[in-house]
């Protein structure tokens, strides 16, 4: 028997996270872990309108994937596999992104307001973002 234990570690990746504020467990400022999935950061952002503000969230952990997910692609040019949830009246989303080497996944669950069409949109554009770093 092997008496090594393998690290399995989630390569780099790449957001565009310009309306977005980041908190990551290394800094103390959210949990190492979120029902069991290691948490890589906490993501924030608000739609300022004209009546109103609207908050919105965001964790991204990790998973690993015991079985190919199957779900509808956001966009053939993103490395982004699959939309596994969309719901603009609940006004949350969930994403899931394969690493390279097909164990790993980053998981990106998002909460927002129902019916902030706002919101939605900008879930999808930085999930569109996402880029595995070289």
């Amino acid at each position: 028997m092997d008496s090594h234990l393998h690290a399995l570690e989630l390569p780099a990746f790449e957001l565009d996270c310009r309306d977005w504020l980041i908190a990551r467990p290394d800094e103390g400022s959210v949990p190492e872990e979120i029902g069991g999935a290691p948490v890589v950061a906490v993501l924030s952002t608000v739609v300022i309108g004209a009546e109103e503000i609207t908050p919105a969230s965001a964790v991204l952990s990790i998973g690993l994937l015991d079985e190919p997910v199957d779900a509808v692609r956001i966009d053939d040019d993103s490395p982004v596999a699959e939309l596994i949830d969309f719901d603009v009246v609940v006004g949350s989303a969930r994403y899931v992104v394969p690493a390279p080497d097909g164990q790993l996944a980053l998981l990106a669950e998002f909460s927002g307001a129902r019916d902030c069409g706002e919101l939605m949109e900008r879930f999808r554009q930085l999930m569109t973002s996402f880029r595995w770093a070289s």
